[in-house]
């Protein structure tokens, strides 16, 4: 028994009754290094002396990434690897206040959801304590420079995964607000966990407004950049954002896209049904291609611009779901075809320069009249042959260190957009962000 589960004995009488926050995970243990994951039941109040010690006085060999939040270091306690992360501007947030989110927090246990072990509380200290997941985040090994590409089977499992996870968020009325490769952490069996989530919570989570637009630039759904208008539909778009990634493999601000954002750039693709220019030249010759559509045309339904058409979490779920078993997504998909294609906006999206918007109602008003059916049998027949239709070869570029918004992630310059938080007006709603 490590010493975390030990001082949990006996703060509760050494109780043997599990908590009913307490989750037991059906693959806790990493095949390829053993780390194990906690089976922590109760929130843990550490001091400061502990973990100062665990990280070796937040030595720089232990630093993991450095987020908008805060510098995140790796720990190692009476045994157990942690990730701690210290808050930026830790001065300007009361104990109470600080100790009613990590409350919240706390309350996550999920296959698919990083834990929150604990939290430290000393003076203008706030530290928050989670477990240590082995194998970086999703955007270093999406990355041009990785030296093992993802696998497709390993590409849709995260994506269940990651679904899955936000799925279990927006269940507790938690909403995330940077989903992103970056906070998307990986095990050395590629099972996805959901991190860094700074969450909202409200009695209404289909529209709150937010008191600041927290998140990252080119995931940013179009009613929350603009508006600050936030609800469990953004992080829909986000993940459309990420499904996106793990196709083309290109990152939002790749030097491919000529300027543009990834979903600036896809959308007339997808207008088109030129779904092979699409794909990651590294799985060109080595993935599902039922799959890969439907996962294309998924993404699509997730990044709607208008948040009423997007699928919610448990449709993309169940979605994914069931292309992995060898099912369409009709019965999802039903309102999907060539004249109600959601690449079809007389307005571009936030990020969308104004010739993309051009482009895209120019595509609109050329819109195809054979039927859905017809379009998906042609589209499947086309990425049949998409080896004849391969992307550019990306630069080789040099890998650089910088912000990350998860706990374990070392990005490459500039490799998901700009960390960013705007202050937009109070409305009254409370938006959480640890």
């Amino acid at each position: 028994m490590n010493q975390l589960e030990v001082n949990e004995k006996e703060k509760h009488g050494g109780s043997n009754e599990k908590s009913h926050m307490e989750e037991e995970f059906t693959n806790p243990l990493c095949s390829v290094c053993n780390n194990r994951r906690p089976k922590v039941g109760f929130q843990i109040d550490f001091t400061y002396a502990e973990l100062f010690a665990a990280t070796k006085g937040f030595s720089p060999s232990n630093f993991l990434s450095e987020g908008g939040f805060g510098s995140v270091y790796k720990g190692l306690l009476n045994g157990m690897k942690i990730a701690v992360k210290q808050h930026k501007n830790a001065g300007f947030q009361g104990e109470k206040e600080f100790k009613s989110e990590v409350n919240l927090l706390s309350k996550a246990r999920h296959e698919n959801v990083v834990v929150l072990l604990g939290s430290c509380s000393e003076g203008t200290n706030r530290l928050l304590v989670y477990e240590y997941v082995c194998n970086g985040s999703l955007d270093q090994h999406l990355s041009e420079h990785s030296r093992s590409p993802l696998s497709w089977e390993d590409r849709i499992n995260i994506a269940i995964g990651a679904a899955k996870g936000l799925l279990y968020l927006h269940k507790n009325k938690m909403i995330h607000r940077d989903v992103r490769p970056n906070n998307i952490l990986i095990t050395h069996d590629h099972r996805p966990l959901i991190g860094d989530f700074g969450l909202a919570r409200s009695q209404n989570e289909n529209s709150i407004h937010s008191t600041e637009v927290v998140g990252t630039l080119g995931y940013l759904a179009p009613e929350y950049a603009e508006h600050g208008k936030v609800s469990s539909k953004t992080d829909v778009y986000s993940f459309g954002v990420v499904l996106l990634q793990l196709i083309t493999g290109m990152r939002t601000t790749d030097k491919r896209l000529g300027g543009r954002s990834l979903v600036g750039w896809a959308r007339p693709l997808l207008k088109e049904r030129n779904y092979p220019d699409l794909i990651d030249e590294r799985i060109i010759k080595a993935h599902d291609v039922h799959q890969l559509f439907w996962m294309v045309r998924i993404a699509e339904k997730c990044l709607s611009r208008e948040p009423q058409r997007r699928l919610n979490m448990i449709q993309v779920v169940d979605a994914l779901t069931d292309i992995v078993e060898g099912r369409t997504c009709d019965s999802i998909l039903t309102d999907y075809s060539p004249a109600r294609s959601d690449s079809n906006y007389s307005a571009s999206d936030s990020d969308e320069s104004e010739d993309e918007m051009k482009e895209s109602t120019k595509f609109e008003d050329e819109s195809p009249t054979q039927s859905s059916e017809s379009i998906d049998s042609n589209s499947i027949s086309q990425m049949m042959h998409m080896n004849l239709r391969q992307p550019p070869s990306p630069p080789i570029q040099s890998i650089s260190l910088s912000s990350s918004g998860s706990y374990n992630s070392h990005d490459e310059s500039t490799s998901d957009g700009e960390a960013i938080e705007i202050s937009k007006s109070n409305e009254g709603c409370s938006i959480l962000r640890c």
